[in-house]
């Protein structure tokens, strides 16, 4: 590298031609202001169900964890656990309704709901815990509750045993209450029910016999309680 042939001479600094000031301190009540049209804020879902339900949640619970896979039914319930995603039916207030039924809702301590929703989500379905999107509704879905035993759950916090030939785990089938002409004549509920299912186009009659409702095509579609006279 070439040697420098002057040397560095210090220069005179620069003259500073407007001398600093403090900025004055704001008075109170003189600060930053709102404007006069605000963004609105979006609506934020509910993180939860409306009182009203979950204290039915509550009095079919006892106020104990309705799962008990981790603690055995003995912790106390502090959190609803979801059996469909909250997010059924979309956005709207009519899909928040749904998603936050009786039906939907367990009673859940900390540790099974974390279980359930992130640990052993497939196991979930197995036992109605999770319900997948589709035809059948929570309230014909059975769970298996750690004191009732498998149980169909009612969108006004009532519960009822579920048949047993609804009840095998991993296959449950949906359970269905029918009038007796309705079974007889395959109208009505049964109607509603195999066009619900996909059913409605099927050739061939369809039955009840054993509980099951079988359609034309030989597809067994769920299991039917005859409505009580």
């Amino acid at each position: 590298m070439p040697r420098r042939k002057k040397r560095l001479e210090n220069k005179t600094p620069i003259a500073r031609k407007t001398p600093l000031k403090t900025c004055k301190a704001i008075p109170p009540g003189k600060g930053l202001k709102r404007t006069a049209n605000p963004p609105e804020r979006k609506a934020s879902r509910p993180k939860t169900a409306s009182k009203g339900i979950v204290d039915l949640v509550k009095a079919r619970s006892g106020g104990l964890c309705e799962i008990g896979i981790v603690c055995l039914g003995q912790a106390p319930a502090t959190e609803r656990a979801h059996r469909l995603g909250k997010g059924m039916g979309g956005p709207g207030s009519k899909g928040r309704k749904a998603s936050s039924m009786p039906s939907v809702l367990l009673d859940a301590c900390r540790r099974d709901h974390d279980l359930i929703d992130r640990a052993a989500v497939a196991e979930s379905y197995v036992h109605g815990y999770k319900v997948r999107h589709g035809a059948a509704r929570p309230s014909e879905v059975p769970v298996l509750h750690f004191r009732l035993g498998w149980v169909l759950l009612g969108d006004d916090g009532s519960h009822r045993p579920a048949p047993e030939a609804a009840c095998v785990p991993g296959v449950l089938l949906p359970v269905v209450v029918c009038g007796p002409w309705d079974l007889l004549t395959g109208g009505g509920a049964v109607a509603e029910v195999l066009d619900r299912f996909g059913h409605a186009a099927c050739h061939g009659l369809a039955g009840a016999r054993d509980g099951l409702l079988a359609c034309g095509c030989g597809v067994v579609v769920c299991v039917v309680e005859e409505m009580a006279a």
